[in-house]
C-alpha cells in the first residue's frame, strides 16, 4: 500500500505541484481546504497518514496553532507547516519569521523599516557563542540587548527603547516559538519575534522531526517536502554540508565557524568534547572538525572514538596542534606526534590540519570528508535495499518451491490413472488404427510422467528432502538400460552411439535409478545438441580408487565463459539451441 500524505491547503496550484512531488515517490496524496477535516483523516493502521503538510497561507491563525498543537501529541503523524517568504511574513506580528543564517541584510533593513518599536530575536546557541548576530543586528540599526533565556527577553521587550533588538540564545520549535510570540504580545503588543537558525531549512525540519515536534520549511522547498516527512534523504540546495566544530579557544572557534557559514557551510561551534557529542548523538551532521595536540595520542583517538561512538557515520578532521616550549628533545616530540597522528588514523580520521588552518584548507578537507560520507551513507542504502531484495526473493523461492512440491504431487496421482487405463484400453483393442492411437496417447503420458517425476525430484532437492537409497550397484545393467532407451532417439538423428564398459566391474554400491536419470540425462543432452550424422560415446573408465562414466559428444560444445555457470539453476548455454 502506498504511503498516504495529506495537505491542508486552498492555493489549487501549490496542491498540483505537491501532487506531483509525492507521485514521484510513490505516495498518495489527499488535499483538504481547511484544518477542520485533518484529525479525522489521520486514519489508523496501515491506512493512518504518513505525514501532514500545511499551507501557513491558507490558515489562519487560530487554524495553524490547532495544528502545531495537535501534531505536537504524541501518536500524531509527522508535521510540516509550508512558510511563504519572510517578506510576506512582515505584515502580521502573530507569526514568528524565521532567518537562515547568514540572514539577508536588505530584509534585516525592512525589519527596522517596519516600525517595530521592539524586536525579540530567539537565536540557536551557535550564532550566539561565536558573535554573529549582535554586528549584523547593529549594522542594520538596531540597540542590542541580551537576555538570558526567552522569558527575560519578552520582560526586556516590554522595557526597551524604539528600535530595540533583545536577543536570546535559544532554538525554539514551531510551537515553543508561537507559545513565544503569544507572551510576546501579552507583554508589548507591537513586539516583533523572529527565529535566527544555524540550520539550512532542510536540516532544520528533520532534527524537528526526529524529535517528534512540528517542522517548517519554505515553500521554495515544496518538492523536497515528502522526503522529509516520509524520512528519506533529501538533498539541500542551500547548503554544502553539516560541520561541527569542536574548538576550546573562542577567538578561533568564532573564526572558523565565520569562514565556514561564509563558504555556505551550516556551522554548529562547541567549545568542549561533550557537548560536541550531545550534538553529533541528536543531529545528523556530515563532518567534525576538533583539534588536540598530535604529541597526545590516547586524548586524540579518545576524541575521535567518541564522536564516532554518537554517530558511526560522522567523517572527522582533526587540527592538530604543537606543543609550543616543551621541554623534551626534538626528536622524542617529533615522534610522540606521529604516535598521536597514527592513533587518530586508526580510529577513522579522513583528514589532518597542522593548526592554525587557512579556510581555503578546511574546505578542501570538508568537501572531501563530505563527499565521502555521502558515497558511504549511499552504500549502506543500496546495501539495505539489496537485503531487502533478497529477502522477498528468498520468500517467492520458498512460495515457488512449495508450488512445484504440491502441484508435481497432485497432478501424478491422476496421470497414474491415466497410464493405467491406456494400457489396459491397448491390452483390449481389436483395431490397428485405435491401438496405434492408444499407444501414441500412453506414450506422451509416460513423457508428462517423468516431467512431473523430474519436477518431484526437483522440489525434493530444493527442500533436502530427495531420498537416495543406496544398494548394490550394478552399473553394467544400468548402463546397458539407458542405451535401451536412449537408442531409439540416437537413431531418429543418425547419430553413432558407442559404448564402451569393461568386461568386469568391482562391487559396487549406490542408488540405481538416480545413477540411471544423471547417466540418462547427460545422453538426452547430447542427442539434443549433436547434429544429424555426428556421434556420442558412453564409456566407463576403472581407476584405482573409483570408477568414472562419461558422455561426451561431436556437438556444438559449451564456451569457456559459460562452462562456470553449468551448474547453475536453469541455467542454459548461449549457444544452446
Amino acid at each position: 500500500m502506498p504511503p498516504r500524505l495529506i495537505l491542508v491547503s486552498s492555493d489549487k496550484m501549490l496542491a498540483d505541484a505537491f501532487g506531483r512531488a509525492c507521485a514521484d515517490r510513490g505516495a498518495k496524496l489527499e488535499v483538504y481546504p481547511s484544518a477542520s477535516a485533518v484529525p479525522a483523516a489521520w486514519g489508523a493502521g496501515e491506512d493512518r497518514a504518513a505525514g501532514v503538510a500545511a499551507d501557513a497561507l491558507s490558515l489562519r491563525d487560530r487554524e495553524r496553532r490547532r495544528l502545531l498543537e495537535l501534531h505536537a501529541a504524541p501518536g500524531a503523524p509527522p508535521f510540516v507547516l509550508l512558510e511563504p517568504p519572510e517578506s510576506s511574513m512582515l505584515a502580521s506580528r502573530g507569526y514568528p519569521v524565521r532567518l537562515f543564517w547568514p540572514p539577508d541584510e536588505g530584509f534585516l533593513e525592512e525589519v527596522r523599516q517596519s516600525g517595530d518599536p521592539a524586536l525579540l530575536l530567539l537565536a540557536d546557541p551557535s550564532l550566539v557563542q561565536i558573535g554573529l548576530l549582535n554586528p549584523r543586528l547593529q549594522k542594520a540599526g538596531w540597540a542590542v540587548q541580551e537576555a538570558a533565556n526567552p522569558d527575560a527577553a519578552v520582560r526586556l521587550c516590554a522595557q526597551a527603547l524604539s528600535q530595540t533588538a533583545v536577543v536570546a540564545a535559544f532554538s525554539p520549535d514551531l510551537l515553543d516559538a508561537e507559545n513565544c510570540v503569544v507572551r510576546a504580545k501579552e507583554a508589548r503588543g507591537d513586539t516583533r519575534v523572529l527565529v535566527a537558525e544555524a540550520r539550512a531549512p532542510l536540516h532544520s525540519a528533520e532534527a524537528a522531526l526526529r524529535r517528534r515536534r512540528p517542522a517548517a520549511l519554505p515553500r521554495r522547498l515544496l518538492p523536497a517536502v515528502p522526503d522529509v516527512l516520509l524520512g528519506l534523504d533529501a538533498p539541500d540546495p542551500l547548503s554544502l554540508g553539516r560541520v561541527l566544530l569542536v574548538e576550546p579557544d573562542k577567538t578561533e572557534r568564532a573564526r572558523l565557524a565565520l569562514a565556514l557559514l561564509d563558504e555556505g557551510y551550516e556551522a554548529f561551534a562547541t567549545p568542549d568534547l561533550a557537548s560536541a557529542a550531545a550534538l553529533a548523538a541528536s543531529d545528523r551532521c556530515h563532518v567534525a572538525v576538533f583539534s588536540g595536540f598530535a604529541s597526545d595520542p590516547e586524548a586524540v583517538s579518545g576524541s575521535a572514538a567518541k564522536l564516532r561512538e554518537a554517530d558511526k557515520d560522522l567523517r572527522l578532521v582533526l587540527v592538530a596542534r604543537r606543543e609550543v616550549g616543551a621541554d623534551a628533545p626534538k626528536g622524542i616530540a617529533a615522534a610522540n606526534e606521529l604516535k598521536g597522528l597514527q592513533a587518530a588514523v586508526a580510529v577513522g580520521l579522513d583528514d589532518c590540519l597542522l593548526a592554525p588552518v587557512e579556510g581555503d584548507r578546511l574546505a578542501f578537507a570538508l568537501r572531501r570528508a563530505i563527499d565521502r560520507r555521502r558515497l558511504q551513507v549511499e552504500n549502506n542504502r543500496l546495501l539495505a535495499a539489496l537485503r531487502k531484495s533478497n529477502g522477498e526473493l528468498e520468500a517467492l523461492t520458498g512460495f515457488q518451491k512449495k508450488f512445484f512440491a504440491v502441484v508435481a504431487h497432485d497432478v501424478k496421482n491422476p496421470l497414474s490413472a491415466i497410464l493405467g487405463y491406456a494400457q489396459l484400453m491397448r491390452m483390449k483393442a481389436k483395431d490397428q488404427t485405435l491401438g496405434k492411437a492408444i499407444g501414441n496417447m500412453e506414450s506422451a503420458a509416460r513423457t508428462l510422467n517423468g516431467l512431473i517425476s523430474d519436477l518431484v525430484d526437483f522440489a525434493a532437492i530444493e527442500s533436502g528432502k530427495l531420498r537416495v537409497n543406496p544398494e548394490a550397484l550394478d552399473l553394467s545393467a544400468v548402463v546397458a538400460e539407458v542405451r535401451a532407451r536412449v537408442q531409439v532417439a540416437a537413431e531418429k538423428r543418425r547419430i553413432a552411439l558407442h559404448v564402451s564398459v569393461p568386461p568386469a566391474l568391482p562391487p559396487l554400491r549406490g542408488d540405481p535409478l538416480r545413477v540411471g536419470q544423471v547417466i540418462q540425462n547427460l545422453c538426452t543432452n547430447a542427442v539434443q545438441y549433436t547434429p544429424e550424422g555426428g556421434s556420442m560415446f558412453l564409456s566407463i573408465a576403472l581407476f584405482p580408487a573409483h570408477v568414472t562414466v562419461s558422455v561426451r559428444d561431436t556437438g556444438i560444445g559449451i564456451s569457456k565463459e559459460d562452462l562456470p555457470r553449468i551448474f547453475e539453476r536453469f541455467f542454459q548455454a548461449s549457444n544452446a539451441v
